[in-house]
């Protein structure tokens, strides 16, 4: 099960989570706000408005190249006065899309209304995956 914990953690880690966030941070955002780079709205979805520039800008970035550069993973990966990374103040809007991606490939259909025993170990596989780069220890 996701956590705070696990998702921050796999952020202070994992370089390609940290691109990947931003991209769902940025896609959270209005189309207005993805052309603008800014946050205009308080609804609580995609960049602070002290990131959007910078977070749009990383993200597309990140979609045109594959990946980001050492600078731009420090950028994100900066903490704050009580020790906490700019990237990993997202961690619940993180989950939430994780579930939401999770549910919406439960909903999906499948054939004579039977579970797919593919799918489900394919899924579990990926969350063990996801589990094993979770506690790995750091050198």
């Amino acid at each position: 099960m996701l956590t705070k914990e696990a998702i921050v953690k796999l952020l202070e880690d994992d370089d390609r989570a940290v691109a990947r966030a931003l991209v769902v941070l940025n896609d959270r955002q209005t189309q207005d706000e993805q052309s603008q780079e800014t946050t205009k709205y308080q609804n609580g979805r995609g960049f602070r408005p002290a990131h959007a520039r910078m977070g749009t800008s990383m993200a597309q970035f990140f979609k045109a190249r594959g990946y980001l550069t050492p600078k731009q993973l420090a950028y994100w990966r900066a903490r704050d006065k009580k020790g906490n990374m700019r990237i990993g103040i997202y961690w619940a809007q993180l989950l939430e899309e994780a579930q939401l991606k999770a549910a919406r490939k439960a909903e999906m259909p499948v054939e004579n209304d039977s579970k797919d025993p593919k799918k489900i170990d394919d899924a579990q596989s990926e969350l063990d995956q996801f589990m094993t780069r979770v506690r790995k220890p750091t050198t």
